[in-house]
């Protein structure tokens, strides 16, 4: 039996077949299949260029002092979209170091990488096993 990893999109003809029935082939597989997305959908471009988010216009402080109202829950809401962006920006700049690993050829990061993004449209893959001698 053979272990495969499979790739497939609406966009794509049909799976690609990537054999990781040795621990040699499954890194191969990795390497290609994120060199694959990278170089033929462009996958990562976003993570070449991340951007700080912009503070919000009051601190927790300055907030706590405002009356309830509208006023109070528009820069609540503010202070929540910054964290939630910070949180963001974080997991895009270990993204991005996995990025710059795999296309050194890290086959243990591209595997973190594409793992991590797999969720992401045109990322998805699954492993399946195979029954069949010929892949």
């Amino acid at each position: 039996m053979k272990r495969v990893i499979v790739y497939e999109n609406r966009k794509t003809d049909g799976p690609i077949l990537w054999d990781i029935s040795t621990p040699e082939l499954e890194k191969g597989a990795f390497l290609d299949l994120f060199k694959y997305l990278d170089e033929s959908w462009q996958i990562y471009y976003g993570l070449t260029d991340l951007q700080e988010p912009t503070k919000p216009s009051l601190t927790l402080e300055q907030i706590e002092g405002l009356p309830e109202g509208r006023v109070r829950e528009e820069a609540m809401a503010e202070q929540k979209d910054y964290k939630h962006e910070l949180s963001y920006l974080q997991e895009s700049r270990l993204q991005q170091k996995l990025y710059e690993r795999s296309k050194s050829g890290d086959a243990n990061a591209a595997k973190r990488l594409l793992s991590m993004r797999q969720d992401h449209e045109y990322e998805s893959w699954t492993i399946c096993d195979v029954v069949s001698k010929e892949i």
